[in-house]
């Protein structure tokens, strides 16, 4: 008569594996009173130490210039003029003898000197130091359009004629342009006069 074991199969698994596992041990253990033979060297597993990981070093370059900054909207005109030395100092060590023009307002000067293809150089190497465009008008931002467009509706609000949205320029910056084809002088110089109080409304959500 068969009869059903009622030992769960795992119990049953355990006794056989430890059946097996006494086997093994009594087949290799040497009889009493003999020693077990040696093994060789060449079979006696060791420990390998791994090779420390390289550390990333500091770029040189960025420890003498810094990182570049992100440009406010409500920045001083002393922090902005801040904001651009990282790059200027650059293209002074790149050309020893270039003239920066064109930053007294802004801050952003454009280096000119006897060697123009040195020069475009320069300006390309230190462009890496160039703070980032504010975040509201930084073309990268989808958003960017959405901002400039508010500001250009607050300057036709405030009687400027002829005004459009450019594209952005070499730093990424979307900008302003007053006159139209008319070169009109009163959209120049009411847009100019009004451009930083819209940007700044605009900002503060009061338009």
């Amino acid at each position: 008569m068969f009869r059903h074991s009622t030992r769960p199969l795992g119990v049953l698994a355990g006794l056989a594996l430890t059946v097996l596992l006494a086997t093994g041990c009594t087949a290799g253990t040497a009889p009493q009173g003999q020693d077990a033979a040696p093994v060789p060297d060449d079979q006696i597993a060791s420990l390998e130490t791994a090779a420390p990981e390289k550390t990333a070093t500091e770029d040189p370059l960025t420890a003498e210039y810094g990182e570049p900054v992100r440009l406010r909207l409500d920045m001083t005109e002393e922090e902005g003029e801040a904001a651009w030395q990282p790059r200027e100092r650059c293209l002074a060590d790149r050309m020893p003898k270039a003239t920066i023009t064109g930053g007294q307002d802004s801050g952003v000067g454009v280096a000119t000197n006897d060697d123009p293809e040195a020069a475009a150089e320069a300006e390309a190497f230190c462009m890496r130091f160039a703070p980032l465009p504010p975040h509201e008008l930084d073309a990268q931002n989808p958003d960017a359009l959405r901002f400039a467009q508010k500001v250009v509706d607050c300057l036709h609000a405030e009687g400027v004629r002829y005004v459009e949205i450019t594209p952005a320029d070499e730093f990424g910056q979307i900008n302003f342009a007053f006159g139209g084809e008319q070169n009109d002088s009163a959209s120049i110089s009411l847009g100019m006069a009004k451009v930083d109080g819209c940007v700044a409304g605009v900002s503060g959500g009061t338009r």
